[in-house]
């Protein structure tokens, strides 16, 4: 028969070797935790790198679409005006009043505002110049809408990273990944004039 004092030894040995292997799972699943944040946060890091090169690039090509724009508007305007002065000087060579030599001058330099020039201010010059600029700033807005999708899609797979770092969750962050990768792709595409 076992004395009470050797029953009391046996139990508390029980018990310390259950403590110490919970203790050790305890550990151990800590260290997992601990590593798959570690993962999660350098994924973070890196796609907040490339979300602020996308993000340059998205700005980049939406200024560019402005300046375009507004190129286009100018070239278009001065367009516009030579071809006032144009008619005007046309409607003053016409009128019989004038002596022949006024009339002549007037006709020649309509003229000159019509021919192209080495300066490209020429009014045909200037629709041409006004219409590529036109085409070049819309084909930069596309490339700044392309962009952004990267840029949304770099955003969402951040914002995933966090929710799986909550929930210790390798799904949400194997989507967070595809999600980021899917917007480095689109980002890469337009940067390499691929159309979306």
């Amino acid at each position: 028969m076992m004395e009470p004092a050797d029953a009391k030894d046996l139990i508390d040995e029980a018990i310390e070797r259950a403590e110490e292997s919970s203790n050790a799972a305890d550990r151990i699943e800590r260290e997992r935790e601990r590593r798959f944040r570690d993962r999660v946060s350098l994924l973070v890091g890196g796609f907040a790198v490339a979300l602020a090169i996308v993000h340059m690039n998205a700005a980049g090509a939406q200024r560019e679409s402005v300046l375009q724009h507004i190129a286009a508007s100018d070239s278009f305007a001065y367009m516009q005006a030579k071809i006032v002065r144009e008619t005007v000087l046309k409607t003053a060579a016409a009128q019989p009043g004038a002596s022949e030599a006024d009339r002549s001058h007037w006709a020649s330099e309509a003229a000159r505002l019509r021919a192209p020039d080495r300066a490209g201010h020429g009014i045909k010059q200037l629709e041409l110049a006004g219409a590529r600029q036109r085409v070049e700033g819309e084909r930069a807005a596309k490339r700044g809408e392309g962009f952004e999708l990267g840029e949304t899609a770099l955003q969402l797979a951040i914002v995933l990273l966090s929710i799986a770092m909550v929930a210790r969750s390798k799904w949400i962050t194997l989507g967070a990944s595809i999600v980021a990768g899917v917007g480095i792709l689109l980002a890469v595409a337009t940067g390499l004039g691929v159309s979306i």
